[in-house]
């Protein structure tokens, strides 16, 4: 089973088990997906940062050319809204298109039993180790 494959057969299982629509999963697993993706990328940032001072410095000096003195909460939402609007317009155009969701959701549906009860793990443990890894770096770079 594949990232993908247990990404959206779960959210699909779970809300046709609630009772609703299977459809719903897609977009619940392509959320997902850009969050896991934005986290990402900043930790990569993160991960450059701490590599390079230097460069950690142009970043900063970007972000207070182009929002001044704002707070971090402020310049959080500014850049968290557009950011997961792109992913999430990218990944619903791509990997989690409806052909390419359908195509996930039969492969998962066909697993044995034992497998489709990993999947929750197979997504959350790398979502915790990326999440944990970047709180970690910025604790390191403050």
């Amino acid at each position: 089973m594949t990232f993908l494959q247990a990404l959206y057969g779960s959210q699909y299982q779970e809300i046709v088990q609630n009772g609703k629509d299977g459809s719903k999963g897609r977009f619940n697993g392509n959320i997902f997906l850009s969050a896991f993706l934005i986290i990402s990328l900043f930790l990569i940032i993160s991960l450059i940062g701490t590599i390079s001072s230097g460069l950690m410095e142009k970043i900063n000096s970007i972000f207070h050319h182009l929002f001044g003195y704002s707070s971090g909460k402020t310049i959080g939402r500014l850049l968290a809204i557009p950011l997961m609007f792109i992913f999430y317009f990218v990944i619903s155009n791509t990997v989690g298109s409806k052909t390419n969701y359908q195509k996930m959701v039969d492969s998962f549906i066909q697993l044995p039993e034992s497998e489709k009860k990993r999947a929750n793990a197979k997504i959350l443990i790398p979502f915790f180790i990326v999440l944990v890894a970047l709180f970690i770096l910025m604790m390191i770079s403050l």
